[in-house]
């Protein structure tokens, strides 16, 4: 289940694309220091602009890197052996 944070962070996001106030950056993430791209809300007030990041771009093929939701429970997994 979403947390609720999760949800308030998409809806604020939702809403930065309403409003067509999102870019996306490449930032250092602190963990590793990889640099790595990421969505941003866009943010201005009194002639300064702030960029909040709110998701990071799948590194990879997301269909190999992810197993769906199943609407029964769980998640449909896939044979990745072959």
């Amino acid at each position: 289940m979403l947390s609720a944070d999760d949800r308030t962070n998409f809806q604020t996001l939702s809403r930065a694309f309403q409003r067509n106030h999102v870019v996306l950056l490449e930032v250092e993430r602190v963990a590793d220091g990889a640099v790595v791209s990421a969505l941003c809300a866009v943010g201005h007030e009194d002639g300064l602009f702030t960029f909040t990041p709110f998701a990071t771009m799948i590194e990879g093929n997301p269909f190999e890197l992810f197993n769906p939701p199943n609407p029964d429970g769980g998640f449909f997994a896939e044979d990745r052996a072959g």
